[in-house]
């Protein structure tokens, strides 16, 4: 590889925009992390989620090092070693399999969300083998790259073009999943379908953002695979599939605060008591017990009102 001062911005500037766009994601997701964590919500999740939280937490903070020390690699430990640009540090080779690490735990989470939603064990399954498959060639682009030189690596564009298609048709496939079942979720009642829109809106934006950032790094890929124009968004990728989990469990307390007082008779309505008491007049008092359930993709929400009045016997 050339050494000239256009092939040194050509590798360089990108590296250096990544790490940027990298570490600062990952100061947002630091302040999600500490939302999650002091949060009352927590004590009633699964021991499943708060596994993957902590798994996302180690792995972010290990991403962060690791695109400082990238930096460092280049300009400071290398700085007058023209022939390491050449080269392809494990920093640079494990940018693939450090993002499949962060983004399977997390598309996996989405696609039970859509099974949560639609009850159907086959789209599930789909998503799965999706998932599957994205973290298998996103592992063995790391692996081929291992002791290749930098000019070698466009020998890697169709595997790592397969890593990113899969990628973004899994993330495509469950954002629209989700929107179309959450649609047909509406009620027609004013304060469950705002609630409904609002987990629209945010799945439409965790996905665009997801969704950009892959395919901006398959298009630089493949379209310049001599430059490093692709490590601006390949770095932070990982990242945003970490806030994308982060912001769904930050987000439903919100959105239980919303539903609360909500009865959508549209729902599942259980009438447990309808008791009937004679008196001298012609009315008669009607004790009445509704168990209103809402169901969203986050579970359950359970309200009982009781409501007793008097109404003429028919």
């Amino acid at each position: 590889m050339s050494t000239t001062p256009e092939d040194v911005k050509l590798l360089l500037g990108p590296i250096y925009i990544g790490t940027i766009l990298s570490t600062g994601l990952f100061g947002i997701c630091a302040a999600q992390f500490t939302n999650y964590f002091i949060s009352a919500r927590r004590h009633s999740d699964s021991p499943t989620i708060h596994a993957l939280v902590l798994w996302e937490f180690f792995l972010s903070i290990f991403c962060a090092i690791v695109s400082v020390y990238f930096v460092w690699l280049y300009l400071v430990e290398n700085y007058f070693n023209p022939a390491f640009l050449a080269s392809a540090p494990w920093p640079l080779t494990a940018v693939p399999m450090l993002s499949g690490l962060s983004a399977c735990p997390v598309q996996i989470f989405m696609a039970y969300r859509v099974l949560r939603l639609s009850n159907s064990r086959f789209l599930f399954v789909l998503l799965l083998s999706l998932t599957i498959a994205n973290g298998g060639i996103a592992f063995a682009t790391s692996v081929l790259a291992f002791g290749l030189t930098f000019d070698e690596g466009s020998r890697l564009t169709p595997v790592a073009d397969s890593w990113l298609a899969i990628t973004v048709t899994n993330d495509l496939a469950v954002t629209l999943l989700l929107i179309f079942y959450l649609h047909r979720s509406r009620t027609g009642f004013n304060k469950t379908d705002t609630v409904i829109a609002r987990l629209i809106r945010s799945a439409l934006e965790s996905a665009a953002f997801a969704t950009f950032f892959s395919i901006m790094v398959l298009v630089m890929f493949t379209v310049f695979p001599r430059t490093g124009f692709h490590l601006m968004f390949s770095q932070p990728m990982g990242r945003i599939y970490t806030s994308t989990l982060l912001s769904t469990l930050n987000g439903r307390e919100a959105l239980r605060h919303d539903l609360r007082g909500t009865y959508d008779l549209g729902e599942t309505v259980n009438v447990e008591r309808f008791n009937l008491r004679p008196t001298n007049n012609r009315d008669t008092a009607v004790a009445v017990k509704i168990t209103v359930e809402n169901q969203t993709d986050e579970g359950s929400n359970r309200f009982e009102h009781k409501s007793t009045g008097s109404g003429s016997a028919v």
